[in-house]
């Protein structure tokens, strides 16, 4: 085989995995739409939407693996773990959010890494869910959600693996701290507000007594 003939099979090759490239780029970008719709709709309360647009979700991510096994040889990896993690993250915000046990990685379709990062991600959720449960009075629920952050932080934790191996998941533990601390502030004063608030309540009783 001549030069021009290897040239043009490599060529030949390159622009499968280009259109390939090109078309999990978008279906990626898709995902990445309809997760946030899902988280959106959890927060609004419209957990059957939530719960189809999670599903469409899934389905978009194993129908993409048709154009990953043809780029083994170009960095996008870090693409399609975005992704994941973006649907792992609204399944189990989804999961809290219904009371129900947060899925494994198999069951929402996701590998290990996209899993991880979804659940660092699914921290700023929790904080977010503690916050409006506060707003709304409702203490036992943002006591609920803070419990769950604590609980995915130390699951975090345990995983010292190199970045390599884990790309993303130590800087989203690292955020999840910083949540964390944040929210259990806002508990505190949330609490002690409410000692206050009954305490006043209890002096004002006694002045009508």
């Amino acid at each position: 085989m001549g030069l021009k003939e290897i040239g043009d099979d490599i060529y030949a090759k390159l622009s499968v995995q280009n259109k390939a490239r090109d078309l999990l780029i978008d279906e990626m970008h898709k995902v990445l739409k309809v997760t946030r719709e899902a988280i959106s709709a959890v927060h609004q309360g419209e957990l059957k939407k939530a719960k189809k647009s999670i599903t469409n979700a899934q389905s978009m991510m194993k129908a993409a693996q048709t154009h990953l096994e043809k780029l083994s040889q170009l960095p996008v990896i870090g693409l399609v773990h975005d992704a994941e993690g973006e649907v792992a993250e609204a399944a189990l915000f989804l999961a809290f959010n219904i009371k129900q046990n947060l899925p494994g990685p198999e069951e929402i379709g996701v590998s290990e890494v996209g899993y991880l990062q979804g659940l660092g991600d699914l921290v700023g959720e929790l904080r977010r869910y503690a916050i409006d449960s506060l707003i709304d009075d409702n203490l036992k629920e943002a006591k609920r959600a803070f419990e769950e952050m604590e609980q995915i932080y130390a699951t975090l934790l345990t995983f010292d693996f190199p970045r390599g191996l884990t790309p993303g998941v130590r800087r989203k533990t690292d955020i999840a701290r910083g949540l964390i601390e944040r929210t259990r502030a806002d508990l505190s004063t949330a609490i002690e507000n409410r000692r206050l608030l009954a305490g006043i309540n209890s002096f004002q009783k006694k002045l009508k007594e």
